[in-house]
């Protein structure tokens, strides 16, 4: 690590791969898909000024160990996880078919997302003081924010962000003593809604559609509801105001996490909103140049992001590249 040089090392895991039954509704190629395109942007960005200076590689997802999960969810859930004991109802609930590739690849977006945070964290202290440039990570993949303790729902088995903050609040206590998770997916967090629910240490900040609840609505530290067919202009104007009250009330983060779903997008299958893959960009912007006004250590992950049936995927998987290229 060159603390003389912006950091953003990528941490990547569709080598764990899964095949779903015929005609699933999840898109599973879109993390190779996504991947793909970081990797032909990051080699043009090689020959270009403004980037070649960001010291920057991707870097294949470990699996998350027994003892980093076991810092948010049961260890009794895990073990049934982990050995394909759990009923058909559990299965429903999360929308996968139990397989051991699928272990390794909710093991690996877990894991990736903890390897990412600890990869800041290590640079940070490397650093001490002398700290002038980003000190950023990312996962292409992650973001599943609706685990909880003992159960998943919608697509997520585990929550890498709640498993990654536990995590460096307790491998760096004297580095990470509070931490921001901002959740811009289209859905609310409502695992890590729950999974942080009357903590001091982690705060959850939510916005998302207040038409597109699919179980329980949840109470996270900040929640921010948006009308279904929301725009750009309602969604830039609100994200814009909330980070800058965040940053007047409470801007002593040491780390951030940003949950960057693009199920917001007007083509997304599941959204029920109307943001323009301009609008995406800029919210991205935005989030980046908090981070940056105030200093902080950034950690972002993948979230949703839905093509339509018999639609082209480029627009979803543009708008997830996008957010790790301008991140760059």
């Amino acid at each position: 690590y060159d603390s003389t040089r912006p950091y953003f090392p990528i941490y990547y895991n569709d080598v764990y791969e899964v095949i779903l039954p015929p005609h699933h509704r999840f898109p599973m190629d879109k993390y190779r898909q996504t991947r793909e395109l970081i990797q032909q942007y990051m080699m043009d960005a090689m020959t270009t000024a403004t980037t070649a200076g960001v010291v920057s590689d991707l870097r294949v997802s470990p699996l998350a160990t027994w003892d980093e999960i076991i810092t948010t969810h049961s260890p009794d859930y895990l073990y049934r996880f982990v050995t394909g004991d759990q009923t058909d109802e559990e299965l429903r609930n999360v929308g996968f078919p139990w397989s051991e590739a699928g272990v390794k690849r909710a093991l690996s977006s877990t894991g990736g997302t903890v390897a990412a945070a600890c990869a800041v964290c290590d640079a940070l202290l490397q650093s001490g003081d002398d700290r002038t440039h980003p000190v950023w990570s990312a996962h292409v993949a992650g973001g599943t924010h609706h685990a909880f303790f003992d159960r998943g729902e919608g697509f997520c088995v585990f929550s890498d962000i709640a498993v990654a903050a536990n995590v460096v609040l307790q491998r760096y206590p004297s580095l990470v003593k509070k931490i921001l998770i901002v959740d811009l997916d289209v859905h609310q967090g409502n695992g890590n809604a729950v999974l942080f629910q009357g903590r001091d240490d982690v705060i959850t900040f939510s916005i998302h559609c207040e038409a597109n609840y699919f179980s329980p609505k949840e109470e996270s530290d900040l929640d921010i509801e948006l009308p279904a067919g929301c725009t750009d202009e309602t969604y830039l104007t609100t994200l814009r105001h909330w980070l800058k009250q965040i940053e007047l009330r409470e801007p002593n983060f040491d780390l951030v996490f940003f949950q960057a779903g693009v199920d917001i997008l007007e083509q997304d299958r599941l959204g029920r909103m109307s943001i323009t893959s301009t609008g995406v960009e800029r919210r991205n912007q935005l989030v980046f140049e908090f981070c940056t006004r105030n200093n902080l250590p950034l950690v972002i992950t993948m979230g949703g992001g839905y093509p339509r049936t018999g639609e082209p995927w480029k627009p979803i998987i543009e708008a997830h590249a996008n957010v790790y290229t301008q991140a760059h």
